[in-house]
């Protein structure tokens, strides 16, 4: 995979963090009761900058020979992660986990398939 797209998919994923960590929506923000409010944000929060460590470290990983692997599993462990939170927070309120959660799962979606896609038989992976 080429530098710039290495470089495009990581500014992309910043920026979709970026809306993910400070817009979340108001309904994450009180759910729980007076007691735990709050308390599903700080999970949403968790989860998310899990993700996002686990999709720069495929992207920085997939032009490695030797750590081809790393790539696959930490961008499919991330999809998965995610998928399950928006399917959590579908049940109760589709339309607002939709516009939240989509974002980041469908450029998950795209790492996937560009990691498993690319088979870490690059032209700069044979320099690794």
């Amino acid at each position: 995979m080429s530098k710039r797209i290495v470089f495009f998919l990581s500014i992309t994923l910043i920026m979709v963090l970026a809306y993910s960590y400070f817009c979340i929506p108001d309904k994450f923000e009180i759910e729980g009761g007076s007691c735990y409010q709050g308390i599903t944000a700080m999970f949403i929060r968790f989860f998310l900058t899990i993700c996002g460590v686990l999709n720069l470290l495929s992207i920085t990983t997939i032009n490695s020979k030797s750590k081809f692997k790393i790539a696959k599993v930490t961008s499919a462990i991330s999809l998965m992660v995610w998928l399950a939170g928006f399917i959590i927070h579908s049940y109760n309120d589709f339309l607002v986990a939709t516009k939240y959660f989509t974002p980041l799962l469908f450029l998950n979606f795209i790492i996937v398939v560009l990691v498993y896609g690319s088979n870490g038989k690059n032209k700069q992976s044979q320099t690794d």
